[in-house]
């Protein structure tokens, strides 16, 4: 694996959107494998899915949380040394 990427957290959510940006769909299939999350951006979507209420779209967001982005991007752990 040989990762090039850093995401942020609406690019993670983006296949999420009603409409979302078939440019930035493109770019994710195409650069699998070579993008990966800080533990910052898992924290968010970690704390978003937390504050929802139980709802349809709620299990749906964990079952993506979970299912794509957990098994798709390594998430890197991000403290001072990695800021700098």
């Amino acid at each position: 694996m040989n990762l090039k990427y850093l995401l942020d957290t609406n690019v993670v959510l983006e296949p999420l959107r009603p409409e979302p940006a078939t440019a930035i769909l493109r770019r994710l299939r195409r650069h699998e494998g070579e993008t990966a999350i800080a533990s910052i951006v898992w924290h968010e979507l970690q704390f978003g899915f937390e504050r929802l209420v139980e709802s349809r779209r709620r299990v749906a967001i964990e079952r993506y949380l979970e299912e794509v982005v957990a098994a798709s991007f390594p998430i890197l752990g991000y403290d001072r040394s990695a800021a700098e």
